[in-house]
């Protein structure tokens, strides 16, 4: 592989501190855009986000100081694109073991890459990379993590740390450096273990592996079981004794 001296990256050590920001993977990308190369690992942490964006071009909505939102800036030129899914499989694992520690209830990646406590949303993560040539020029990791809010309107299927552990007074700051530490040590694993070994891990974490659960499909209401997500990032789904693979537009979890 090649070496983007990996091993000396600490994530986080740059950590640009907003009080306001429409989007921190926007504030990021502005960055690199308009000023000097940004050294591998830095970091935005915004206490409000208030255009945050989701999977499938929804919006993270994020009460203000009560919430961890972040954008990491990663090189990894050493991944090949066409294994570029390993990125988001490695965040999702980080996530998942950090979350994990704080909570002793079921901690789990929904596909592509949301984390869910039992059946209720905690993270949403979306990464934007830049290719160039061959190779993943940089990748923007936005990370929202619902931590002190308790209260999400009308929406059932959302949670937090606070709703999980009836604790509201969690230091953010020094959340976000613990889930930076994680997501460094993950990255480097990638780095040395290389993607389909991060894959099997997403994979051991996938919400409704193995279950028959509802689906929508084309607009219909169809039953199926997650076998897996492959290497490019389908999750391949068990329908009627027949295996189907979906990009992101083309199925979703019904969840109640």
């Amino acid at each position: 592989m090649q070496n983007n001296n990996i091993s000396g990256l600490i994530i986080g050590q740059n950590t640009i501190y907003l009080d306001k920001v429409a989007s921190t993977n926007d504030y990021l990308r502005e960055l690199l855009s308009n000023f000097k190369p940004l050294a591998e690992g830095t970091a935005i942490l915004a206490e409000e986000q208030f255009q945050g964006k989701g999977q499938r071009g929804s919006s993270w909505v994020s009460e203000p100081g009560k919430n961890l939102t972040t954008s990491i800036l990663l090189k990894p030129h050493f991944l090949p694109i066409a294994q570029q899914f390993a990125l988001s499989a490695t965040i999702a694992v980080a996530t998942v073991n950090w979350l994990q520690s704080k909570t002793e209830q079921p901690v789990a990646v929904k596909w592509p890459n949301d984390i869910y406590v039992n059946s209720k949303k905690i993270t949403g993560i979306l990464i934007e990379n830049k290719l160039k040539g061959s190779k993943i020029d940089s990748a923007i990791i936005g990370i929202g993590v619902n931590i002190n809010q308790i209260n999400f309107d009308t929406a059932t299927t959302i949670t937090s740390l606070a709703c999980l552990t009836d604790r509201k007074d969690y230091n953010i700051k020094a959340l976000a450096q613990e889930l930076f530490q994680v997501i460094q040590q993950e990255y480097l694993t990638l780095y040395k273990e290389g993607a389909q070994y991060q894959l099997s891990r997403y994979n051991a974490l996938l919400f409704w592996k193995g279950e028959e659960r509802p689906f929508l499909i084309d607009g219909i209401k169809k039953s199926g079981i997650i076998q897996r997500v492959s290497g490019e990032g389908k999750l391949c789904v068990l329908l009627e004794d027949t295996l189907r693979e979906f990009d992101i537009k083309e199925i979703t979890h019904l969840i109640t």
